[in-house]
């Protein structure tokens, strides 16, 4: 990309010159050169037309809208590295965070140690964060404070809501708490929140009975807001965790957005039978969507692949407790027989698949990394279950293992059909060179979106370079009310993502099974996206961060602040 000086009255901030426009809405490219004023899109004209006080010429490279990835986990990590370096240089300009029911507020000062706790795996239990906000406004105020390098569209989480209310007790709440927890929607969407998430494999989600979702729901519908849902069930119950998450939008009459929806191992043929669900549901008049990250395997410790209650229970001392023969017995029946809620990677155990389960990192055992755990298993002359509860007491519940836990055919099915837009279910994380821990793997943190460009736009072919781009910005941005972003039109929102389709890659996909070791194969920034704009200012511009922190907190329209 080669910058230029504008020869005429350069009247506009930023010229974007003689590239080829994709707007956003699925129509295919156009060449244009698009003009960006006061933090917006101010004109689009035909190429050599637009002058600015910057000017920079594309060439062959595509013009989009910035990407905005509808299902995050950045809400304290924004804190942390407030010019996300890692989304920008995806293409991202929006994070949706709040997830899975997961949200840092409210807070109150009993159970601030709960909230720590249940979701240190995304970092919480950091010591740099102050933790001294109470409400979802406080909070929204201090990500607002330092500055931002990308948008952020917030939504309150479920089980915050829990938490501050009753904490994480295994119960339904009183007619008093669920009041209280109402109240607290209340107040979240008064100061901003998009609507309410759920993780209903999580603890204290999965405590929750449908009446009680249904009831924060309709508070949330006063509001104008959405539910985002991780479903009860991702394996075989899944049908009936979706048909749950559809009635509870129909009773409590608001949009509902199915959270990285593919089936977990141990649910074969099921992702069409939910994306029927779905076809059906806005058939009969309900606003359903879905999202979908596009990796197949996820960096965790082995005990979370756990059912969530045990851990609860467990408080810490997990390893210790699987040193007794009768307690391993035990973990083991609950989850052959599925009897308490948890995440989907419980599936690969339950059915047997620890060849899909790979010892990441081991702490003092390198000659571990890189190895299935039916490998090991084999070697010892032990059962997998036998091997994998070894692991966790051996070394304290510190090994971190690479899950494989849902198909890549399920992931197309998903990523073609047309309620599904692109998610990355991700956060924001340190460049790699200063954030990355043998042991850790966040290649969706790193590379979803060009990986998505460069496997299924290029490398198969099953979306088109338009369709695609769709599904990471108009689609998204209509579903969550950002109304004045995602498409290039003028009068838009200026968040502008410059794409080199001939250079795209993936330099964070998750390393091959059969090598070891990979703890010493930090992941890489992709390459191929070189300009982003957020707000009409560029935060990247020919490959290097300009230092700007132009993100706004994109609150629900009309809310208070």
């Amino acid at each position: 990309m080669r910058a230029a000086t504008g020869a005429g009255d350069g009247r506009h901030e930023v010229v974007l010159r003689g590239g080829r426009v994709v707007d956003g809405c699925g129509n295919p490219w156009y060449r244009a050169d698009v003009a960006v004023s006061d933090g917006r899109v101010a004109a689009v004209a035909p190429p050599g037309t637009l002058d600015g006080r910057r000017s920079l010429e594309l060439g062959d490279r595509y013009v989009t809208p910035g990407f905005v990835d509808p299902h995050t986990h950045s809400d304290l990590s924004l804190l942390l590295h407030r010019d996300a370096e890692s989304a920008v240089r995806q293409g991202v300009t929006t994070h949706v965070t709040g997830n899975c029911g997961m949200s840092p507020a409210p807070l109150r000062d009993e159970h601030r140690a709960d909230a720590r706790r249940l979701w240190e795996h995304y970092g919480w239990d950091d010591p740099r964060f102050r933790w001294d906000w109470e409400s979802f406004g406080d909070y929204l105020g201090e990500l607002e404070a330092g500055g931002l390098g990308i948008n952020v569209a917030p939504l309150v989480g479920h089980s915050a809501l829990r938490v501050a209310a009753i904490g994480v007790e295994p119960r339904a709440p009183s007619a008093a708490e669920l009041r209280d927890m109402c109240l607290l929607a209340e107040e979240a969407m008064r100061n901003g929140a998009l609507g309410l998430s759920s993780g209903l494999v999580y603890s204290p989600g999965c405590y929750a009975e449908t009446a009680e979702l249904i009831a924060l729901c309709s508070v949330v519908a006063h509001y104008g807001g959405i539910y985002a849902t991780h479903v009860r069930g991702e394996r075989e119950t899944i049908v009936a965790a979706v048909t749950e998450a559809l009635e509870i939008g129909r009773r409590a009459g608001l949009p509902v957005e199915v959270s990285h929806n593919a089936p977990k191992w141990g649910a074969p043929a099921e992702a069409s039978a939910t994306l029927g669900l779905v076809e059906q549901a806005r058939a009969g008049g309900l606003d359903a969507t879905l999202d979908n990250d596009v990796h197949t395997g996820l960096a965790l410790r082995l005990s979370r692949a756990l059912p969530q209650p045990l851990l609860d229970a467990a408080a810490g001392g997990l390893a210790r407790r699987l040193c007794d023969p009768e307690e391993r017995r035990r973990v083991r029946r609950m989850v052959e027989e599925d009897r308490l809620p948890g995440a989907g990677y419980t599936g690969l155990l339950r059915h047997g698949a620890f060849d899909r389960v790979v010892v990441l990192w081991a702490p003092d055992r390198p000659e571990l990394s890189g190895r299935s755990v039916a490998e090991l298993a084999a070697e010892r002359g032990v059962d997998g279950f036998t091997q994998y509860f070894d692991l966790i007491v051996e070394t304290d519940d510190a090994v971190v293992g690479i899950f494989e836990y849902i198909d890549l055919d399920d992931i197309r099915a998903i990523l073609r059909h047309p309620a599904a837009m692109c998610c990355s279910d991700g956060l924001v994380v340190a460049p790699p060179e200063e954030g990355y821990v043998p042991g850790t793997y966040w290649p969706c943190s790193y590379g979803e979106y060009p990986g998505i460009l460069e496997r299924f736009v290029l490398g198969e072919s099953l979306l088109t370079f338009e369709d695609a781009i769709r599904r990471m910005t108009s689609f998204p941005a209509q579903r969550f009310g950002l109304l004045d972003r995602g498409v290039l039109r003028p009068g838009m929102r200026a968040d502008i993502t410059v794409v080199d389709l001939d250079r795209v890659r993936d330099l964070a996909t998750d390393p091959p099974p059969h090598r070891a070791p990979f703890d010493h194969i930090p992941p890489r920034f992709p390459e191929g996206i070189d300009t982003v704009l957020v707000n009409g200012r560029l935060v990247l511009e020919e490959g290097a961060l300009t230092g700007e922190l132009p993100g706004l907190v994109l609150r629900r329209g009309g809310a208070r602040r």
